[in-house]
């Protein structure tokens, strides 16, 4: 996993904005990895329209900044290796236990309750058609009626489950609902995702699809369900040309 965004949630309006890109560029294995953080177009916005505050240690939003450790803002996401229970956690993300941190970061989301940042993932199509895998955690789980939490805690990895659009939500113009196939209501994707891949109030994933790629029923309701979303994105799509996630700061000219 070498690129994932960072959106900001503004607590008044509930609203997410992408405002940041985490890249990890690998170079030969004496060099190590160098971590790039840039801020994107989304982040002016979020400044514009909910008064979004720099990021402690990223002061300037036209700047790159560069570091041959991951900045401490990601690194306080990723779970100390030397805890007894890490193996456990990434288990619970469908991890490896010698998964690096951009793998971690792009399963957990990143979550903390402390703040209002989640990190996420680019979208990129794995075949030719378009069509691309998004694994996360799902969405709103804890929210929901019990009920609705007891059917979800007996699904089974490999179940598929109804996408549906649902328009004029009270917290959004478009919301993408996850269901059972017997009609329960469990969560959502991801609202960055939804907002953000839009075009003319039409969601541009076409053939969106569902399914449970593992259940944890031992973790809190946050961390119970791993879901796999997949969907075909318009031709030539790349996530970085969407005008909202084009950086901020010009790349500096290599050697001439």
């Amino acid at each position: 996993m070498d690129t994932l965004y960072l959106a900001w949630q503004d607590y008044q309006s509930r609203r997410w904005f992408p405002v940041g890109r985490l890249s990890a560029c690998r170079g030969p294995e004496s060099a190590g990895t160098e971590y790039e953080f840039s801020y994107i177009n989304g982040a002016l916005e979020a400044q514009k329209k909910a008064n979004f505050p720099p990021i402690p240690g990223f002061s300037k939003l036209d700047k790159q900044y560069r570091s041959a450790r991951l900045f401490p803002l990601f690194q306080n996401r990723v779970m100390n290796p030397a805890r007894p229970d890490r193996p456990e956690y990434l288990r619970r993300l469908g991890l490896d236990v010698d998964a690096d941190a951009m793998s971690e970061l792009a399963a957990s989301g990143g979550q903390r309750r402390t703040d209002s940042y989640q990190v996420f993932p680019a979208l990129v199509p794995g075949d030719p058609g378009g069509r691309f895998l998004y694994r996360c955690l799902l969405h709103g789980l804890r929210y929901r009626h019990p009920d609705a939490i007891r059917r979800a805690e007996s699904l089974t990895a490999g179940e598929s489950l109804k996408v549906s659009s649902v328009l004029d939500n009270p917290a959004a113009p478009l919301a993408i609902k996850i269901q059972t196939r017997d009609g329960h209501h469990i969560g959502w994707m991801p609202r960055y995702l939804v907002d953000d891949l839009q075009q003319d109030g039409v969601w541009m994933v076409a053939d969106p699809k569902a399914a449970v790629a593992q259940v944890n029923s031992d973790a809190p309701l946050s961390h119970r369900l791993l879901v796999d979303f997949t969907g075909q994105l318009p031709p030539g799509f790349r996530m970085e040309d969407l005008p909202q996630y084009r950086p901020i700061a010009i790349a500096a000219p290599g050697p001439s």
